[in-house]
């Protein structure tokens, strides 16, 4: 303990110092700071003598004919306890003031010096941050810093921070948050330290960068590094590009005390967008002080440096103090100047180890009476810490940067026993009273996606750019507010959302539903980490408090039950997946020869061949075909030709398009191998048929989806969906029946996933119909209905959800909205919204002027699913125009008229000779008629014609 040390210096140091009696019926207060303790020449010298004038002036506090005066000490500096502890002990020895201000800048190297002097004499009072556990026995105006630990610590449950870069000045303001440091274990938190460099301040902020977290609590005990911190970061962040963490990206906490930002630099941080939290020691409008003459407005009061607000609340505080002592002596009959200073001169320093007596004004500041002052409710305990009073937290960004969150108190029982009502709140936090939205704005976020919410500046330009924005309801919508560049406020956006606010607002009962609306940071709709448990996205900014409400298209799943309260649904939503129109799909000509493989179509050609050559070879070769009968006479020529090569190709393609011919095979051997070709051709043309449709058709079927079994059945479309955030990413992986097709999705798929919706529609078109986005359904089909048109919402619901507001758990929003919801939807209005937004009524009008018979052609075959069959026709017919040219070009330059009529002559002349010519056959002698046709009884035999 710093105290012992302390004991042991007096011990060695001190001797021992005469009184000196002070000036009848006044009292002395004593300032002993550092050159570098104003920041314009004497400012804290003005500061105190402002308020001893305050006191002075009021005869209700000190009566006629007591008064105060004012002396400073040495303000050189020194660097040695021992230095600064003799000259304010010489200063008490020659002054015997009734009070003493101490600030650190007396010994900037001195770890609290206001409290080791308390172990000399007494009442000190120091106006900077204390030292943890450092047992001062000072009254401190500033918070004690166990106090200040326990707050930050509900501060950082409240916002539920896991991860954050804690960023100080200097070593003695780390060990101010040792009390922080302790519970790092107990509550998981991940925190990294980082100190300012006073000399490269935009480098520390470029360091902040680097950090995992985008959560950053900024503490100094050099208020004006603060300042330069934010100021620096302001700079940065107008750079080209911006740079730094003082942007929308990031979380701030301004750990310091009523930092003094001028009200213009606070307009300034809200540009910057950065979420920021900030603190004030909290006063009512029953301050019983007047404004020092230091500052000219009141307005400069919220630009007062802390330091110097302290030093007039601890005149006040003794001003107090002396009151009630006049009071208790007159009220033991002794009145008078003798009264004053009396017995409440501070004591010379002690000569050797001892506890410092305590003297009367001390025990006037110890029984806890309070006041009001700058810095609120100013009272002290036995240990001279700061008690009873009430820090505001201010938390926002933009245009609610000076949002009222909620108080922390460090007495609870003091609190409602001075406003007569109960704290509503377990601990020494309380924000239930501004959850509901009474005297101040309620804080929206949400997430840019059309049509739920759009940016009004993009909506103008694209009215300029698509005649889609031509209809009345886009007109009105890019027509309203000016010029691209002059939105502000909730004017920024438009939408469903935007609609839906303001006809809550008109129907809510019990709340002053004022709000702002602004986009989430990240970009996310809210998913908890498995880990750090930390939610991101727009339920993080509900659960860490940063927004009231998240207002878009959140998907209520039960993990985000567990986080926040949900309101009524607004809408129901379900996943369903958005394909490419079947009429932009460019597949391969030739897929119908897809049924069956290279080898198995090369192996067909080869089979083909090989009948037809064994047709012919029978025919050529086998006694019973139909060329030995013309040689025997038993058939005509043309008989002998039904079966030369060409004639049987031409029978073996006939049969394999289940044609019937003319001709056949006259031996048994030709007709065993013709059975079997018709087996073979039977088979083959059936399995072609059966598998066909699968190719041909392959784009359509998207368009039939009815469950998950119809979708993982599909081998040739990849599908996947929005990157981690999305509400599609997490209903599938999280959903038990869904689990199946994420697990395939994940497998067959090296990359399923995209970064947003916009990059999933582009990589749709892009596909060529190999790839399908799952996603939400009111947005794919407001996607689907815009122009090019080329996309399409395929089959039915593979989840079904719904979507409603979060609220924070236990806020009385949640009651409030769902009320307005529900007397919405029984006045028909939702329904008029989504019909309206989505314009249901003209969907199809928008893209172009559709048919019954164009708009169920979806599930029809297009040309473009048969342009194969086509292209097969237009080869057969060029080639059989060049063959028939060719034939035509043959027969004029080869003489073909004049030889195929001497041909045909001499084939009539050797037919008729052969006709008449008598032949010798078995069984008959040269003598017999070859007229006969048979045998002599008219049977068959060998000489039969057919």
């Amino acid at each position: 303990m710093l105290s012992t040390s302390i004991k042991i210096l007096w011990a060695l140091l001190l001797v021992e110092l005469h009184i000196h009696g002070g000036d009848a019926g006044s009292v002395k207060i004593g300032g002993f700071y550092g050159d570098s303790g104003g920041t314009i020449g004497d400012e804290f010298g003005t500061i105190i003598r402002d308020a001893i004038n305050r006191v002075k002036n009021n005869r209700t506090l000190i009566p006629e004919p007591h008064g105060m005066n004012y002396f400073q000490g040495d303000t050189k500096p020194v660097n040695a306890v021992y230095t600064a502890i003799e000259d304010i002990c010489d200063m008490i020895n020659a002054q015997r003031p009734s009070a003493l201000i101490v600030l650190g800048d007396k010994c900037p190297d001195c770890e609290d010096l206001s409290g080791v002097i308390s172990h000399g004499s007494n009442p000190v009072f120091g106006v900077d941050v204390g030292s943890f556990e450092s047992g001062s026995k000072a009254f401190k105006m500033y918070p004690a810093p166990e106090d200040m630990s326990n707050f930050f610590i509900d501060i950082l449950h409240y916002f539920k921070w896991r991860a954050f870069t804690l960023l100080v000045d200097s070593g003695d303001a780390f060990v101010n948050f040792q009390g922080v440091m302790s519970e790092v274990k107990a509550n998981d938190w991940n925190v990294t330290v980082l100190a300012i460099d006073p000399d490269d301040v935009e480098g520390t902020l470029v360091k902040t960068t680097t950090a995992k977290s985008k959560n950053i609590l900024l503490y100094c005990i050099d208020e004006s590094l603060c300042k330069e911190v934010l100021e620096k970061g302001y700079d940065m962040n107008n750079e080209n590009p911006p740079m730094g963490s003082l942007n929308s990206k990031y979380t701030w906490i301004l750990g310091n005390l009523d930092l003094s930002l001028p009200e213009q630099f606070k307009d300034q941080l809200e540009s910057t967008n950065a979420y920021m939290t900030y603190f004030t020691m909290n006063f009512t409008r029953e301050y019983q002080y007047t404004i020092p003459s230091a500052k000219s407005s009141y307005d400069s009061i919220y630009s007062f440096p802390m330091r110097e607000k302290l030093a007039f609340d601890a005149v006040l505080a003794i001003g107090h103090a002396l009151g009630r002592f006049v009071k208790r002596k007159a009220e033991q009959g002794q009145t008078g100047a003798a009264v004053l200073p009396g017995d409440t001169q501070m004591l010379t320093c002690p000569t050797a180890v001892g506890k410092a007596s305590p003297n009367d004004l001390t025990e006037e500041l110890m029984n806890g009476h309070g006041f009001e002052g700058m810095t609120g409710n100013v009272a002290f305990d036995e240990n001279g810490n700061r008690v009873n009073y009430t820090i505001t937290i201010f938390s926002g960004r933009g245009d609610t940067l000076r949002q009222l969150r909620g108080e922390w108190t460090q007495n609870p029982a003091y609190l409602e026993d001075r406003r007569g009502e109960d704290w509503q709140s377990p601990g020494n936090l309380n924000t239930t009273a501004f959850r509901i939205a009474k005297d101040r704005k309620i804080r929206i976020v949400s997430i840019e996606i059309p049509p739920f919410l759009y940016l009004r500046e993009k909506l103008v330009q694209s009215s300029k750019e698509n005649e889609r924005f031509q209809n009345y309801r886009y007109k009105r919508q890019s027509t309203t507010g000016g010029a691209i560049g002059q939105y502000t406020g909730n004017g920024r956006f438009d939408g469903y959302i935007m609609e839906l606010l303001q006809n809550i607002r008109s129907v809510i009962r019990g709340v002053d539903f004022e709000y702002q609306v602004e986009l989430v940071a990240d970009g996310k709709y809210g998913a908890g980490s498995g880990y750090s448990k930390i939610w991101n996205g727009m339920v993080g900014e509900v659960v860490r408090g940063k927004a009231d409400v998240a207002a878009g298209p959140l998907t209520v799943t039960g993990s985000r039950k567990g986080v926040v309260d949900f309101t009524l649904p607004f809408m129901t939503t379900g996943v369903q997946a958005l394909v490419l129109n079947t009429q932009y799909i460019h597949q391969d000509p030739f897929r119908v020869i897809y049924p069956f493989t290279i080898e198995v179509w090369c192996l067909s050609a080869f089979v083909y061949f090989l009948v037809a050559l064994m047709i012919w070879a029978a025919n050529r070769y086998d006694p019973y075909e139909w060329k030995q009968a013309t040689k025997d006479g038993r058939a005509t020529e043309e008989h002998a030709k039904d079966f030369t090569f060409s004639n049987s190709l031409w029978f073996c393609a006939s049969t394999l398009f289940l044609q019937s011919s003319d001709k056949s095979p006259r031996s048994n051997a030709g007709r065993c191998i013709a059975a079997f070709w018709y087996l073979y051709v039977l088979f083959m043309v059936f399995l072609y048929i059966v598998n066909v449709q699968f190719y041909v058709t392959s784009q359509t079927r998207l368009n039939y989806i009815k469950d998950i079994a119809d979708l993982k059945a599909e081998k040739t479309i990849k599908y996947g969906t929005t990157f981690k955030g999305s509400d599609t990413y997490h209903v599938l992986k999280k959903t038990a029946s869904l689990k199946s097709l994420w697990h395939k999705m994940n497998n067959d798929h090296k990359s399923p996933y995209v970064k947003n919706l916009q990059e999933g529609v582009e990589k749709v078109r892009k596909s060529n119909g190999h790839f399908t986005l799952l996603g939400p359904s009111p947005i794919l089909r407001y996607i689907a209905s815009q122009k090019p048109c080329d996309v399409q919402v395929a089959g039915a619901y593979l989840y079904r959800g719904q979507y409603a507001f979060a609220v924070a758990k236990g806020s009385p929003l949640a009651d409030s909205i769902s009320g307005a919801l529900e007397a919405l939807r029984q006045g028909g209005v939702l329904e008029d919204m989504e019909r309206d937004w989505w314009d249901l009524d003209d969907r199809w009008n928008r893209c172009r002027n559709l048919t019954k018979f164009e708009r169920d052609g979806a599930y029809s075959l297009f040309v473009n699913d048969l342009n194969g069959i086509y292209y097969l026709l237009a080869i057969g017919i060029v080639s059989s125009i060049l063959i028939f040219v060719g034939e035509i070009v043959h027969y004029k330059c080869c003489g073909g008229n004049e030889n195929y009529s001497s041909k045909m002559q001499k084939k009539k002349k050797r037919s008729n000779d052969d006709f008449f010519k008598p032949r010798v056959s078995d069984g008959f002698d040269s003598g017999t008629k070859t007229s006969d046709v048979g045998g002599a009884d008219g049977g068959s035999g060998p000489n039969m014609w057919i």
